[in-house]
């Protein structure tokens, strides 16, 4: 079983940031600094120093609303810049209002652990002043796109430095130029290091759960596959660094974990990882940080029928996760964050075989259906896991801010490396793939190898 990476939900480079054309490093949050940027003068020849001004989160906007970007660019050193290079990144919810004859704009794939992303690179051929702030000619404005929600965009600038790595200018538009400021913003901090900016959308995702409904007999293995759906209209990231969507799925009475799918460690109470044969619950996480809109995981469980028991059920729901703006905020429907792995439920006898019907919004029969199937005999996957006998229902308990959700009381325990192994079970993904996340340097992004 493979555990979530924990990565940086907002700082993403975009492809275009942090370039000193030689060397790239991580990005940063709004104003903080990390060393990068123009350098400043040393010895006694003059020399350029562009500083850029310290980002303002931007919210109160709206899928389909124009977000101009705040550009400021001051040349902090005693000599002019004889040409400026410009990166412009925006995460996948923005997209250009105008694409720039000077500029090669590019639709960035998601690639590794990054999803989708926008990027323009400009070449500026105009003398930037020492002393002086510039900013652009006409607003550069990026639309929020219907799949907006927590989005970013980051600038970086350099003087004299090479021009165009990954092609010729496309853009169809005018030439974007920087004009001096005859009346700048007063306390306006300049900033070396690459600055990104939140631009926080008013949109929801839809995140829901499905459980399954299975009849078996005692002695058999079967399958019951859960399911974690973003069905949008947003995309969502998590700029925690940690998984967007966490889950438990509880463990129905008299029945044993016999394998666990990837991305869903074993846990006792108050949601500690403990041994699979400890285990009263799974915790489930999505691969990464982000998960597109329209995007569906499933997780199949293999159960062994210990002990047939009428309306044995395992409840499915989300705990609280690690976000800035809390545990799923963006939800509209939070009656369907929770579900069940009901098995034998009351009429059904033990009969083996059978499809999943128990899905969104608890244990009852109706939502969407996932599949079911029993095996007799021995154990598929792994062994030694968690056996949940007595009551019919495991788990139990609610979490602050999502009621009703969740299988455990305690808080959430970052599904991050170290998570325990339990066998090769399929992890199914349909709709948009789970991308991974790897955040490409900017010297990649801009096509510098060596």
């Amino acid at each position: 079983m493979r555990s979530a990476r924990r990565t940086r939900g907002l700082g993403l480079l975009a492809g275009v940031a942090a370039l000193t054309w030689t060397a790239a490093g991580p990005a940063v949050a709004d104003g903080e600094q990390d060393g990068r940027g123009s350098a400043p003068a040393t010895g006694l020849q003059a020399s350029s120093h562009l500083q850029l001004a310290k980002p303002v989160p931007v919210s109160g906007v709206k899928p389909g609303d124009d977000v101009p970007l705040k550009l400021l660019v001051r040349n902090s050193g005693d000599g002019p810049a004889d040409r400026t290079t410009l990166y412009i990144g925006g995460s996948q919810g923005l997209a250009f209002v105008e694409k720039y004859s000077n500029c090669v704009h590019e639709d960035v794939p998601a690639q590794d652990e990054g999803p989708a992303q926008v990027t323009a690179s400009c070449s500026i051929e105009q003398v930037l002043e020492p002393g002086v702030v510039y900013g652009p000619e006409e607003p550069i404005v990026m639309k929020l796109q219907p799949r907006a929600l927590y989005d970013w965009y980051t600038l970086h600038v350099d003087a004299d430095s090479p021009v165009f790595p990954n092609g010729s200018p496309n853009g169809s538009g005018r030439q974007l130029r920087l004009v001096a400021q005859n009346n700048p913003p007063a306390g306006v901090e300049f900033l070396d290091s690459l600055p990104f900016t939140h631009v926080t959308a008013e949109n929801t995702a839809d995140f829901s759960l499905t459980g399954a409904k299975i009849k078996a007999e005692k002695g058999e293995t079967v399958s019951a596959e859960v399911t974690f759906t973003n069905k949008g209209p947003a995309w969502v990231d998590n700029d925690a660094g940690s998984p967007i969507g966490v889950f438990d799925v509880g463990i129905p009475a008299g029945t044993t974990v016999t394998g666990a799918p990837d991305f869903c460690t074993p846990i006792g109470s108050g949601g500690k990882t403990v041994a699979e044969k400890d285990a009263e619950a799974y915790r489930c996480t999505t691969p990464y940080d982000y998960v597109d809109e329209n995007t569906t995981l499933s997780r199949a469980f293999e159960l062994h029928i210990d002990t047939v028991v009428p309306n044995a059920t395992g409840k499915v729901g989300f705990v609280r996760g690690e976000h800035r703006s809390g545990t799923l905020p963006f939800d509209p429907v939070p009656g369907n964050n929770t579900a069940a792995i009901v098995v034998n439920a009351s009429g059904t006898g033990g009969t083996s075989g059978g499809n999943a019907s128990a899905g969104e919004g608890g244990s009852g029969s109706e939502g969407a259906t996932s599949g079911a199937t029993a095996s007799g005999g021995g154990s598929a996957g792994s062994t030694g896991g968690g056996t949940a006998a007595g009551a019919s229902v495991s788990g139990g308990g609610t979490q602050p801010e999502l009621a009703e959700s969740g299988v455990g009381a305690g808080p959430l325990i970052a599904a991050a490396a170290g998570l325990l192994g339990t066998g090769g079970v399929a992890l199914a993904v349909t709709g948009t793939p789970w991308r991974s996340r790897r955040r490409p340097s900017a010297a990649e992004s801009a096509g510098i190898t060596g």
